[in-house]
């Protein structure tokens, strides 16, 4: 019966195998030259998406990260990096942070999405913004002081500095451990986006142990 054991361990590990394979670094995602520092518990690696709220594809990749966030268990530590490439983006990536400060962001990061996307609603500045915070059960008022304050303003330079140190050229793309960038138009869509973030994270938590 040994045999049947060993035929089944290879049908197991078969798939797991070849999707090693099939990804290679510098075609599938990237390995950055100089490791960036991650903010993540230990033990665990570091899942660090970069998005925008005015992003449309990042709103649909929203529950896709975190359903494989789910299932990564322990292993992993999604962190949220809000990315601005032009002005109007800025708001919105203050937002998250201002969201962050009253403990709002939980309930508000796909309220805002929904209202930007699904709503169409025009969300311009800290008074649009609050609304929907608000409507979430979170505090308006709060989230209006934190909005200019000092806090968030490291946040948001910090935010910054990590897209750059990442190298992040358009959203969704996701940091992987500090080491590793995985874009959608690098991997080919975001299933196998989603496919490749799991490969890295299972080989880095291996790697770790």
């Amino acid at each position: 019966m040994k045999w049947m054991g060993y035929l089944l361990a290879v049908f197991l590990l078969a798939p797991v195998a070849a999707m090693a394979q099939s990804f290679q670094a510098g075609q599938d995602y990237q390995v950055l030259d100089e490791p960036v520092s991650t903010s993540v518990d230990d033990g665990k690696v570091e899942v660090r998406e970069f998005f925008s709220y005015a992003c449309p594809h990042c709103h649909t990749f929203r529950p896709r990260i975190e359903s494989l966030m789910a299932s990564l268990g322990d292993k992993a530590q999604l962190v949220h990096n809000p990315v601005v490439f032009n002005q109007s983006w800025e708001p919105l990536a203050r937002a998250y942070y201002a969201a962050s400060a009253v403990d709002a962001v939980d309930d508000s990061h796909a309220a805002i999405f929904d209202a930007l996307h699904n709503d169409n609603r025009q969300l311009q500045g800290a008074d649009a913004i609050s609304e929907v915070v608000a409507e979430q059960g979170g505090d308006q008022e709060g989230f209006l002081d934190a909005w200019d304050s000092f806090s968030v303003d490291s946040q948001l330079r910090r935010a910054e500095r990590s897209a750059r140190a990442h190298q992040v050229r358009s959203t969704p793309t996701v940091g992987v451990a500090g080491k590793y960038v995985v874009d959608v138009r690098a991997a080919g869509g975001q299933e196998r986006m989603l496919d490749i973030i799991r490969y890295l994270v299972d080989k880095e938590h291996e790697e770790t142990q």
